[in-house]
């Protein structure tokens, strides 16, 4: 392994870009290498962080929402903060320009900005599109007052992650009174949650099959236009609502390898190929799983390669990032807990109605779970509850 030489008598320098779940999590995981063992900075477009796993479903599941200032979490996990948009970044001269004008080097430095949630079906609602959340919330009043007929929820071509869209069915089927609202799932997968393995999309399909909600499968449907939803060979059924999963693709940032829909190419331990000293996780990584848990896994990795580059430790090259896929899935009247992870090449699943990992939180995993529920015991205006849970010397 070669290391990244720093100037001499002084903490290297990490960037890290984003203000979200991954970004977070590489702030954690970096401190528990010592909270002086880097200068780091945290490069966010907002001063709050908005943790919301389940706000996306306007009121169908529990509200788990919160809202962290980000200077003071900066300031717990001993980071700076900027408020600003990352614009373009020039690795060779290792500095990373801000929509605002502003200019910050780095030693080494980690995106975490997400990936831009696109239109996922012409005609329909976008589930999460900040646009569309008042569409939603109507839409989940019509199922309560039993005035919506049938469903429609979408799954469009290239979304891996499709695990939200089965969600939202139970949801909405669990809404509807007496079951008047008959809710179909329509996606270009071949089976439910192909992606996650056989035993993982049997689980899936189990439950849905006893909640009485149908799915059609290997389609991909045009759009949603006048209660229609138009299928490609299929014809157009009637429908009254239609809500589809948010198709994602990356910001194309300059300077940077980035696949056909704009995601930063990465190895698997979030390196970006021919720049040494920078490493991409989270949504914007050009990994085809866009989940929370994933992310946390891959921020992880990357922390711990930073650290390694920057020959702050003695440690051999990390593993990538392990296999694991964990997940929490709402239905209305309970949780299915699933984890899925690969056993002798073959993916072995996992299925619980009771926790499989704690705190059992929709995103599952890291350190910023811990931070939060120690946030919220000794409140928003006690700065000494979280940062005493991260300590002197790490989370």
């Amino acid at each position: 392994m070669t290391s990244i030489p720093v100037g001499s008598g002084r903490r290297p320098r990490v960037l890290v870009a984003g203000g979200g779940v991954a970004a977070l999590e590489v702030l954690l995981a970096l401190r528990e290498h010592g909270p002086t063992s880097f200068h780091t900075t945290l490069l966010s477009p907002d001063d709050r962080f908005r943790y919301r796993p389940l706000s996306a479903y306007a009121g169908l599941a529990p509200d788990a929402s919160r809202t962290v200032d980000l200077a003071r979490f900066a300031a717990a996990a001993g980071a700076g903060l900027v408020c600003d948009r990352l614009a373009t970044l020039d690795a060779e001269a290792q500095v990373a320009r801000t929509a605002h004008g502003g200019a910050i080097a780095f030693d080494a430095m980690v995106l975490a900005t997400g990936a831009i949630q696109g239109e996922g079906l012409p005609g329909a609602i976008t589930l999460g599109a900040p646009g569309d959340e008042t569409a939603l919330a109507m839409l989940v009043e019509r199922v309560r007052a039993g005035t919506v007929d049938r469903a429609a929820v979408v799954v469009p071509s290239g979304v891996a992650w499709s695990l939200p869209a089965y969600e939202l069915a139970l949801l909405l089927q669990h809404a509807a009174p007496d079951g008047r609202t008959a809710v179909v799932v329509v996606t270009r997968e071949a089976r439910p949650m192909e992606m996650a393995g056989r035993e993982f999309s049997d689980a899936v399909t189990a439950l849905l099959d006893r909640r009485g909600i149908a799915v059609t499968t290997s389609t991909a449907p045009d759009s949603f236009d006048e209660g229609r939803l138009w299928l490609p060979l299929e014809g157009a059924p009637e429908v009254d609502a239609v809500v589809a999963l948010a198709r994602p693709h990356g910001p194309s940032l300059p300077g940077l390898p980035c696949d056909d829909r704009g995601f930063v190419v990465v190895d698997a331990r979030g390196r970006v190929p021919g720049l040494a000293r920078v490493w991409a996780v989270g949504d914007v990584a050009a990994h085809p799983v866009k989940q929370g848990g994933f992310a946390v896994l891959q921020a992880d990795v990357a922390a711990g390669d930073v650290a390694d580059r920057l020959a702050l430790t003695g440690h051999a090259p990390r593993p990538s990032v392990p296999p694991v896929l964990r997940a929490a899935l709402l239905d209305g009247t309970g949780t299915l807990y699933l984890r899925t992870e690969r056993v002798d090449g073959t993916l072995r699943t996992t299925v619980s109605d009771g926790p499989l990992w704690w705190p059992p939180t929709k995103i599952a995993g890291g350190r910023l779970p811990s931070w939060l529920a120690a946030f919220d015991a000794h409140g928003a205006g006690d700065a000494g509850g979280p940062a005493a849970l991260l300590g002197a010397g790490g989370a």
